[in-house]
């Protein structure tokens, strides 16, 4: 198979996990509290992440000269799950899903803000594309449709887009289970005084999906990184958004849910939005290869 091929077979099994965890979180809603499902998340990925780091080295793979960047991605990380989470335990599954896709959005915001990024024509058209998607999926011309339970998805995308701005370099020094670990660890911390605050009676259902929770999160993420390590993230670009469908054939199926004609406006926009984002960084780099590799022609 080509490397393609097996990253978009990554990120398929990816989206169907993904959507069964939040299936999950959906389940909870009524019976675990946003700080009780992100302290198990955290628990299962410190577990397995720990026992990865255990087979292929052990305690050398956990030093590292940038713990403060893996405190800050932690802490980062904390709050992006627990908005996430919420978001889908409150609004309806194609609804949350949509809004976490805008996080492509925000990172484009704050690269031009703070790292000082060119805002291209083409870019700056696919991010108001995208700003509009917001707007179409939450009615914000409708006082009486707008749900301003929005907040927790569009705020879970915001950090997620801080997260990357931020601490994307930390990828090109520490392996994954490294970065996985110490998420697991500081996010773990971070949920305790959380979970115990507003803690909530629990039997043995409702461990099974804390559990499940916390094995799927985790299975998810390893499941997308593994797709990036064998193709380019423009050539697998299509692919992450399947969860938009697997989440509203969930929604319909399981809950009842039925797709507003907003969402599914919104959801095209900011898909639309996000690939052009992508295929637009794409062509600067081949443009940036092109023009470096005249130079040095025009130099022999």
């Amino acid at each position: 198979m080509s490397g393609v091929a097996v990253g978009a077979a990554f990120l398929i099994a990816s989206s169907i996990v993904s959507t069964i965890e939040v299936v999950c979180v959906r389940l909870l809603a009524d019976h675990a509290s946003g700080g009780q499902i992100v302290l198990f998340r955290a628990l299962a990925q410190v577990i397995l992440a720990g026992g990865c780091v255990a087979l292929m080295g052990g305690l050398p793979l956990l030093r590292t000269t940038r713990i403060k960047v893996h405190l800050l991605r932690g802490a980062l990380s904390a709050g992006s799950w627990w908005m996430y989470y919420t978001s889908f335990r409150v609004l309806d599954l194609a609804l949350a899903t949509t809004l976490s896709f805008s996080s492509q959005i925000f990172v484009v915001i704050l690269a031009t803000m703070f790292l000082g990024e060119r805002l291209t024509w083409r870019r700056m058209g696919a991010t108001l594309l995208g700003l509009a998607g917001i707007a179409v999926a939450m009615q914000i011309w409708n006082a009486q449709a707008v749900d301003g339970r929005a907040i927790y998805g569009l705020s879970s995308a915001f950090l997620g887009a801080v997260m990357v701005v931020i601490t994307s370099s930390l990828s090109r020094t520490e392996r994954t289970p490294t970065i996985m670990f110490y998420i697991g660890i500081v996010v773990f911390i971070a949920a305790l005084p959380q979970a115990a605050l507003d803690w909530k009676p629990i039997g043995s259902r409702e461990v099974m999906l804390l559990s499940a929770v916390g094995v799927l999160g985790t299975a998810g993420m390893w499941l997308m990184v593994e797709a990036y390590r064998h193709a380019e993230a423009s050539s697998l670009a299509p692919f992450p958004y399947l969860r938009l469908v697997f989440s509203a054939i969930a929604g319909a199926l399981l809950f009842g849910e039925v797709l507003q004609t907003e969402t599914f406006i919104g959801a095209g926009l900011i898909v639309a939005s996000a690939l052009m984002i992508i295929f637009e960084a794409r062509t600067g780099r081949s443009r940036k290869a092109a023009a470096n590799k005249l130079q040095g022609e025009k130099s022999l």
